[in-house]
C-alpha cells in the first residue's frame, strides 16, 4: 500500500505487504463469519433459512424471500469487504487512511467520463470473452454451480416496485463497487505492486484474483477483463474513486436496464460473438487507453514523483 512516511509508528512500519494481505484475509474471514451469524439470526426472526432458501429460490419466489436474500447479500458484502478494508487501512495508516486508499483525489469530469466509457467498452469486449468462456467444458460440479447461480440471479432480478429497484441497486451496484474496489484495487493491487515492484503485473494478478473470487467459472474470462480494466483505471488516475464509480455504473446500468426492458443480463445466453460491437469496442478501448496513459505519464506521474512535502498534487 502507499503508506505515508509522515505516519511514523503506524502498523505499516511493522508489517510487510505480504503480512498485510494475510491480515486482510483473516479480517475478511472473520467478517464473513460475523455477517453469516447476523443473517442467520435475521432469518430465524423471519422464519427463513438462507441455506434452504438458496436451494429453491427462483423467479417465482415471494418478495419476502427476494428481499431477504438481498439483505443477506448486503450484510455479507458489508462484513466481508467494506468493514475489513476500512479496519485494516485504519490500523495500518490511522489518520492517513483516506490517502493510503487514494480516496483523497476525485477525478475531474472529463477523466471520469472517459474512464466510465473505457470500462463500458471493456464490458462490451467481455461479452466476446464470455462466449469464449462458454466454449470451455466444465466439470459436472462446476456446471451445477453455474446453473444454481443463474437461477438465483434471475430471482433477484425480479423487481415489482421502484423500492425493489433501489434495494437491488444498493446491493448489486453500490456496495460491490465500494467494497470490492477497496479490497481488490485499494489494498490488494497496491500491496502486490509493493511485493512485485511491477504495477502492470499487480494489475493483471489482482484482476485474476478478482475474477476467481466470484466463483463463477463461466464468467471467469469476462470478469478478468473487467478486473484488469478497473486496475488500469486505478493506476492511470491514482484515484480509487475512478474504479468505484465505473464499477457502479457497469452494475447499475444492467439492473436499471433489466427493470425497464425486462430482459436478462447481457451476459446470459450468448450464442455468438457480435463482431461489429467487438471491433468498435476494441477501437474505443485502444483510443481511451492511449489518452488515459498519456494523462498519467505527462500530468499525474510527474506530480507524484516531484512532490516531496507529503501531499500529492493531482491537478489535471
Amino acid at each position: 500500500m502507499n503508506f505515508s512516511d509522515n505516519n511514523k509508528g503506524a502498523w505499516s512500519d511493522l508489517l510487510s505487504p505480504t503480512s498485510t494481505l494475510v491480515l486482510l484475509v483473516l479480517l475478511m474471514v472473520m467478517g464473513n463469519a460475523i455477517g453469516s451469524g447476523i443473517t442467520y439470526l435475521a432469518g430465524q426472526a423471519l422464519g427463513l433459512s438462507l441455506t434452504d432458501l438458496l436451494e429453491t429460490f427462483n423467479e417465482k419466489s415471494a418478495s419476502l424471500e427476494r428481499n431477504f436474500i438481498r439483505a443477506a447479500n448486503l450484510i455479507s458484502h458489508l462484513f466481508t469487504f467494506v468493514l475489513p478494508a476500512v479496519l485494516l487501512t485504519f490500523l495500518l495508516n490511522k489518520a492517513n487512511s483516506y490517502k493510503a486508499l487514494k480516496l483523497d483525489r476525485f477525478p475531474v469530469i472529463n477523466m471520469l467520463s472517459i474512464g466510465i466509457l473505457f470500462l463500458i467498452a471493456i464490458f462490451v469486449l467481455s461479452q466476446a470473452a464470455y462466449w469464449l468462456n462458454q466454449q470451455l467444458p466444465l466439470p459436472e460440479w462446476a456446471g451445477e454451480m453455474e446453473i444454481s447461480a443463474e437461477r438465483i440471479v434471475k430471482g433477484l432480478l425480479v423487481m415489482d416496485s421502484i423500492w425493489e429497484l433501489i434495494f437491488t441497486i444498493t446491493v448489486v451496484a453500490v456496495l460491490p463497487a465500494i467494497g470490492e474496489e477497496l479490497i481488490f484495487r485499494g489494498i490488494l493491487q497496491q500491496s502486490l505492486e509493493k511485493i512485485t515492484h511491477n504495477p502492470i503485473l499487480a494489475i493483471w494478478f489482482s484482476g485474476l484474483i478478482f475474477s476467481a473470487f466470484h466463483f463463477q467459472f463461466a464468467g471467469l474470462l469476462p470478469r478478468f477483463l473487467l478486473g484488469v480494466g478497473l486496475g488500469y483505471l486505478f493506476y492511470w488516475t491514482q484515484s480509487l474513486w475512478m474504479p468505484i464509480l465505473a464499477h457502479f455504473v457497469i452494475n447499475a446500468m444492467q439492473i436499471v436496464g433489466h427493470f425497464f426492458v425486462k430482459e436478462g443480463l447481457p451476459e446470459t445466453g450468448l450464442e455468438s460473438i457480435n463482431w461489429n460491437a467487438t471491433l468498435i469496442a476494441s477501437i474505443m478501448v485502444a483510443g481511451m487507453s492511449y489518452y488515459l496513459y498519456n494523462q498519467f505519464r505527462t500530468k499525474i506521474k510527474p506530480s507524484i514523483e516531484t512532490n516531496t512535502d507529503g501531499h500529492q498534487d493531482y491537478a489535471a
